[in-house]
């Protein structure tokens, strides 16, 4: 929907509403393989898109999964500075795994869980000043 074009102007109408939704969410929860050492050409082509003064100040949460704990610094060697290009606040902790993390679609190792479960702790307490200024 957003690949058949290099420019906004050429995505479809569907390709402009995913656009729009990740230019207006409070959370993004972004997600790549690693490919190359880095995030894939699709990933990249999706923020080439997207509108850079609409995401400051969104928050995210960085995921990717590759086949060798080396490619787990991708997160911050890649990722990070892109969502810093964003002006984006991304959560602390990151969230890698490797192909023996999953199975049927799945997380199975105890530790990724554990990972996973202190990122949504880090996200709550990234929204809780925002609550406590909406009441």
């Amino acid at each position: 929907e957003f690949m058949c074009g290099l420019t906004r102007p050429e995505v479809t109408a569907r390709g402009e509403k995913l656009l729009q939704m990740t230019e207006r969410a409070d959370l993004l929860i972004l997600g790549t393989p690693v490919y190359r050492a880095t995030y894939t050409g699709v990933f990249k082509h999706f923020f080439d898109l997207v509108d850079r003064d609409a995401m400051r100040d969104r928050k995210a949460v960085l995921c990717a999964t590759g086949g060798s704990p080396l490619h787990g610094l991708m997160l911050e060697h890649q990722m990070r500075p892109l969502m810093g290009f964003f002006s984006m606040q991304t959560i602390t902790t990151g969230l890698f795994g490797l192909t023996d993390d999953f199975a049927d679609g799945r997380v199975v190792s105890p530790d990724l869980n554990k990972r996973i479960e202190r990122v949504a702790n880090e996200v709550v307490a990234a929204f809780a000043p925002v609550r406590a200024l909406a009441s």
